[in-house]
């Protein structure tokens, strides 16, 4: 079944024909909006609903309309068309392609790579890897305070990456993979003021 995704803290403008109805699915919270227009008035995006942990299916749109989709700390998936359905197998995460890191002597996370969920390096010797600035990851999407998303680093040979600091970005926990091939370490990164994250170890 096809549907599209909208990536942690993007959003999308989709346009539906008469008759068409989207269907919206998240694990976090995204907003879900219609462009509406009066006469004399610029267009405003009116909230159509706030999806959380769920699905929202909208009703037919008589005459087509604008719809904009505000994606929160995990990914949403959409879908349109006259009974447009997103599936769920009881396990449903969606999930892009893992961010490789190049092996070297300064290796570094982007902000992109922390929230695509899953990041991988195959080092030639135990190596370092630095956390983005706690104000370039604040910049890639919209945080309140309090939100957290979770992501993965894999090592990809017998070497372990270690994380470290960044400015305004602290690590509570062990830092670093086993020196294993396949390795995997498990953390969740939560803003607790502005442009400051603080990064924890979990699994």
């Amino acid at each position: 079944m096809s549907y599209n995704i909208i990536a942690p803290q993007g959003t999308a403008t989709v346009t539906l024909t008469a008759g068409q109805k989207i269907v919206v699915k998240t694990a976090g919270e995204s907003v879900v909006s219609q462009t509406v227009g009066y006469p004399n008035y610029p267009e405003q995006n009116d909230v159509l609903t706030t999806v959380v942990n769920g699905t929202y299916t909208s009703s037919a749109f008589a005459n087509g309309g604008t719809v904009i989709i505000q994606s929160g700390a995990f990914e949403t998936l959409y879908d349109v068309g006259t009974d447009p359905v997103i599936g769920d197998n009881g396990n449903w995460q969606p999930q892009g392609a893992p961010v490789d890191i190049a092996d070297g002597g300064s290796m570094a996370f982007t902000a992109a790579s922390l929230l695509g969920g899953i990041v991988t390096a195959t080092p030639t010797t135990g190596r370092n890897v630095q956390l983005p600035l706690g104000s370039a990851l604040d910049a890639a999407g919209t945080f309140a305070v309090g939100d957290s998303f979770d992501w993965t680093l894999i090592t990809l040979a017998a070497y372990a990456l270690t994380i470290t600091v960044n400015t305004n970005m602290t690590i509570v926990g062990a830092a670093a993979t086993a020196g294993t091939s396949g390795a995997a370490a498990r953390f969740r990164t939560r803003k607790t003021a502005a442009n400051t994250f603080v990064t924890y170890r979990i699994s």
